[in-house]
């Protein structure tokens, strides 16, 4: 049970600090490690891990600077790697020396953890090398060759090991297409308006939709008003409607007025909000 603790915070931990990271079934994966006597995380052993019997996934965040390997192996140990680039710097290949605990590096610094079994590293030494990645959109990691040395609490006993990676395609980012109608309705009693649109996502999300609607009903008279409301999106068009209440005692009218709608949906798989706007104008009409 104790072990089992250990190894769901450490993922949280992991993946709370890789900003955007989402995980990944990789098409190729493997992880080695040759653990030195005395080193406190391998225990003595040399150990080798590959999709043939092992549950291996792969994450990837902060815009391509931090990537991570979960291992489950047949056996039911469980093993984690993480390396990180100092801040703002992406994982293209080269040596990453002076590496610190992740996540607890300083910005300027590589971050390296490697653990497993329950046993991790309070502090540690060490670097890590990398021999070849590919980073495509949104700092997604396709593939990663990578080598690590890392030592516990300055001990000289170190944990030498490799990875590879080779991921699927990543899938497509969210989009957002917003549109609106020509034309809305208001009712002559209080001037409550009424408008619609369409919305699409390519990927199926929950949309946030802020509205703004402003008519110059005479030369010194203002109509305005704002709206929220939220609603499930997919790529079939849904349609949404939108009621605006006149603020500051001045009603709408017939004629033109300026729409402002925005709309915001969360992408998950890239942990990102993404935003749509359209500014148009509308001629609004008596409802009968």
């Amino acid at each position: 049970m104790k072990s089992s603790v250990v190894r769901v915070v450490l993922l949280v931990i992991g993946l709370m600090c890789a900003r955007s990271a989402f995980a990944q079934q990789p098409l190729e994966a493997s992880l080695s490690f040759v653990s030195d006597p005395g080193d406190y995380i391998g225990g003595g052993q040399a150990q080798t891990f590959t999709l043939d019997a092992a549950w291996i996934t792969s994450r990837s965040g902060n815009d391509g600077g931090y990537f991570g390997l979960t291992v489950f192996p047949a056996d039911g140990s469980f093993w984690f790697v993480d390396l990180a680039a100092p801040a703002g710097a992406q994982l293209t290949p080269g040596l990453y020396d002076a590496a610190a605990r992740y996540p607890f590096q300083t910005p300027g610094q590589p971050g390296l953890s490697v653990s497993g079994d329950g046993r991790g590293c309070n502090t540690l030494t060490g670097s890590f090398e990398v021999l070849e990645s590919r980073i495509g959109p949104n700092g997604f990691i396709e593939r990663l060759h990578a080598r690590f040395e890392q030592h516990c609490e300055g001990a000289t006993a170190a944990l030498r090991g490799e990875l590879r990676v080779v991921n699927p395609p990543p899938p497509p980012a969210l989009q957002i297409t917003l549109s609106t109608t020509a034309a809305g309705r208001h009712e002559r009693m209080g001037g409550r308006v009424v408008v619609s649109g369409t919305v699409v996502c390519t990927v199926p999300t929950t949309v946030g939709l802020n509205g703004a609607l402003t008519q110059a009903v005479t030369r010194f008279a203002l109509a305005r008003a704002t709206t929220y409301t939220n609603l499930p999106c997919s790529p079939t068009p849904t349609r949404w409607t939108m009621e605006f209440v006149p603020q500051g005692g001045v009603p709408f009218g017939n004629g033109l007025a300026e729409l402002d709608v925005s709309a915001s949906g969360y992408d998950g798989w890239y942990g990102q909000f993404v935003n749509a706007t359209v500014r148009t104008a509308v001629r609004l009409q008596s409802g009968r």
